[in-house]
């Protein structure tokens, strides 16, 4: 069981540097509001878990577009066309996932609100 821990610690450690990251937490208080939406519109188990299925998502693009920035950053300090191309594709991942689960979000809510 001790190993299996072991094995877990460096993920945990991961996340709490992510939660400390300003980026990743502006998502996670996105994925808290929703949940608050969520609960003032009463969800049921299929929208809860798109909704917590789409969160996860959009913070691990943020955590991944993170850790890739950090990367970037110790091998390229300068300025750098290529290190900026790697930069600005993991950031569009970020906002590929993040509106996916806005529109997903949105018609969700919408489905709610016109019932």
């Amino acid at each position: 069981m001790r190993a299996l821990i072991k094995k877990f610690k460096p993920a945990l450690n991961g996340l709490a540097l992510a939660a400390h990251d300003r980026s990743v937490a502006i998502q996670l208080g996105f994925a808290v509001l929703a949940g608050l939406v969520g609960l003032g519109l009463g969800f049921v188990f299929w929208e809860w878990a798109l909704v917590i299925t789409l969160a996860a998502l959009v913070i691990t693009a943020e955590i991944l577009n993170t850790a890739i920035e950090r990367l970037c950053d110790f091998v390229q300090p300068r300025q750098d066309d290529r290190i900026k191309t790697i930069k600005d594709l993991a950031a569009g991942a970020v906002l590929c996932a993040s509106l996916a689960a806005l529109i997903v979000g949105g018609m969700i809510v919408i489905r709610h609100l016109i019932r």
